[in-house]
């Protein structure tokens, strides 16, 4: 089912929306790779503008923004028990300081959105790049919203997310992009 978003044409939005699912695809690929257990997808769900929803489910975050033959951010969420999860599969004891759980973080983020822009510019025919990842240890939703909060003058944006899941539900992430709009001829001059 597709609708139109806030002016943004449906066949735009259904290509963002397959873009992202195929990201998020590459994504639960390599998070299978990591924690050695079968990642299942959700279908990706497309929200408008102000329409991130904060849920207080996914505490930690790490975004890169990307640039290239499309620009965005994607954002990887964990819950408090999936980050747990994440960092007793990754970390070589249980007793690491908080930088070094925090360089873990962020390049188990890294990784993921990396596997997202590749596999988005794959399907789209470009380059894309990704930045240095930021972590946000804890409300990372409010963070994320905040950060991508309408600006004046700029187009205001989609939010395309899909859950990454194990078959226990005891690992679970929130895989969201959100893609740079191209503005309307009238406002870009």
């Amino acid at each position: 089912m597709t609708t139109q978003l806030e002016g943004v044409p449906e066949a735009q939005v259904d290509r963002l929306r397959e873009l992202a699912h195929v990201g998020a695809s590459w994504a639960a690929n390599s998070l299978a790779q990591m924690m050695d257990a079968t990642i299942l997808t959700r279908v990706p769900v497309v929200y408008g503008p102000d329409r991130f929803r904060v849920r207080s489910t996914w505490t930690t975050g790490i975004f890169c923004d990307f640039e290239g033959a499309m620009s965005g951010t994607v954002g990887i969420f964990l819950s408090e028990e999936g980050r747990a999860r994440v960092l007793q599969t990754l970390c070589t004891s249980s007793d690491v300081s908080v930088e070094y759980t925090a360089s873990v973080l962020c390049e188990f983020g890294n990784i993921l959105a990396s596997q997202t822009v590749t596999a988005m510019a794959d399907l789209a025919g470009g380059v894309i790049l990704p930045s240095l990842p930021e972590l946000v240890r804890n409300q990372a939703e409010s963070v994320f919203a905040a950060r991508l909060a309408p600006r004046s003058g700029t187009p205001r944006p989609l939010y395309i997310e899909s859950e990454l899941f194990d078959r226990s539900g005891s690992l679970r992430a929130l895989h969201v992009v959100v893609p740079d709009m191209p503005k309307a001829p009238s406002e870009a001059g």
